[in-house]
């Protein structure tokens, strides 16, 4: 079913588009086909980080590490969507063309320190976690980051400008955040400089930034805890303080990042929502807003988590105190997040409109593959919320469904995945998040970084 629909979706202009798809291929043509719906609906809809890549478009101009590049990310994105074996054996094949252009371009310092030897590292960055989205990429995918992180120090952060310059300078720095998350390691300096120059060009008020600022400070909580450098104690109010942060952050959103709430019938079955929750489910004005608010929620999520597990370990009352006001935040972060699910997912009714003209509710159809995206930002926090220890049991049966519909309705194997690591947490085996987000490769956070 996912081959069909993505193929059929591949016909179908993508409205959030800025730049409407044109196909002019015959399938057989992957590469042509690839390099049309990577830059349909990966750069021009998904993540305009990506948006310098229009100046390398024409194959004919563009340096040939670049052009390389392009290539096998295209053709990895089009094995992704519709699982295509030859696809997936051409881009590894350009691949590492393209890495050995870019291994010949560091070794002389001219072209070492040329934006596009640094764009092109980006781009091997990116193949790596759409191929290998797991533990098996940890080695290679991290070298592709501290190699871009290298590249920037060559060039001097100084050097980049705004524009597509600096949106694809953030994305490199959310990158090495998520390595960080993932390893539990301190943040790189580079990253903080990278941010310090990028105030010059974003307005640092607006709740995105103020989230991802946030973001970095939590990612340097793992690292405290494994070297053992804060007390219990210090622990708990340090991560008290942020997760007040990060609640001041959502009380000042105001108008940039608001949504509408829609109250239903309590026995109105079209909208799925966890037994003991409030009938209703929110609507965003766009992916981007729908995912923000989620990172913000999930990291409240694993914050209180930690707040509650270290708690555990003190006999106080005050101790007891922040244990219970974290389980509150705990549950209120899971209605919000379950309360954003059915305007993606809900076909019959919530999610309707982001049918293909033509397709009634209730019958059989296909997604867009704009559809298909606003769907998969969904997983990660899903996971989050059925990890939580404190979860009601309602809502993380009710998620598990959730999941279960993505994987087959959508036909977005990576919920499967997930599934299956939610399953083995019955048998007490906790699997970090940020160990699962690896798994979901290049569709996790992406929108953080854009500015």
């Amino acid at each position: 079913m996912r081959t069909k629909a993505f193929a059929r979706a591949t016909l179908t202009q993508s409205k959030q588009s800025t730049v409407p798809p044109k196909f002019r291929y015959l399938p057989q043509n992957l590469q042509a086909l690839g390099r049309d719906m990577f830059f349909a609906y990966y750069v021009s809809d998904f993540s305009h980080t990506w948006d310098f890549l229009y100046s390398y478009q024409d194959s004919r101009v563009a340096p040939e590490h670049l052009s390389l590049g392009i290539d096998a990310v295209s053709l990895a994105f089009l094995s992704h969507q519709v699982s295509s074996p030859t696809a997936r054996e051409m881009g590894r094949k350009k691949y590492v063309e393209a890495l050995r252009k870019i291994n010949q371009a560091v070794q002389d310092p001219e072209s070492a320190s040329k934006l596009s030897t640094f764009e092109g590292a980006l781009l091997l960055d990116l193949f790596e976690k759409i191929m290998v989205p797991s533990a098996e990429a940890e080695v290679s995918r991290h070298a592709h980051v501290e190699g871009a992180l290298a590249l920037v120090k060559l060039r001097g952060v100084s050097s980049f400008r705004e524009g597509s310059e600096m949106r694809a300078l953030l994305g490199l720095s959310l990158n090495a955040t998520i390595c960080a998350l993932s390893t539990g390691s301190a943040i790189p300096e580079e990253v903080r400089e990278i941010r310090r120059h990028a105030t010059q060009f974003v307005d640092t008020s607006y709740p995105k930034w103020r989230l991802s600022d946030c973001i970095l400070e939590v990612t340097d909580l793992p690292a405290e805890v494994r070297n053992r450098t804060s007390t219990a104690k210090e622990r708990i109010a340090r991560s008290v303080t942020l997760d007040q942060k990060l609640d001041t952050i959502a009380l000042e959103a105001g108008h940039a990042w608001s949504y509408e709430r829609k109250f239903v019938s309590g026995h109105d079955q079209r909208v799925l929502v966890p037994t003991g929750f409030f009938p209703l489910y929110d609507v965003y004005p766009n992916r981007m807003i729908t995912q923000m608010w989620n990172v913000l929620r999930i990291t409240r999520i694993q914050l209180c988590e930690e707040i509650i597990e270290t708690c555990g370990t003190l006999d106080d009352e005050e101790s007891k105190a922040q244990s219970e006001r974290a389980k509150v935040v705990i549950v209120e972060m899971i209605r919000e997040i379950c309360a954003s699910v059915p305007q993606m997912t809900n076909c019959e009714f919530a999610a309707k409109h982001k049918l293909p003209v033509g397709s009634a509710p209730g019958s059989s159809h296909t997604h867009t593959m704009s559809h298909i995206l606003d769907v998969y930002i969904l997983i990660f926090s899903l996971y989050v919320v059925a990890w939580s220890r404190n979860c009601p049991p309602s809502a993380r049966d009710w998620t598990i469904g959730q999941l279960e519909h993505i994987a087959e309705h959508f036909g977005i194997k990576e919920a499967a995945v997930i599934l299956s690591y939610l399953r083995e947490q019955e048998s007490m085996k906790r699997v970090d998040p940020w160990y699962v987000y690896s798994l979901l490769g290049y569709f996790g956070l992406c929108s953080v970084a854009s500015t």
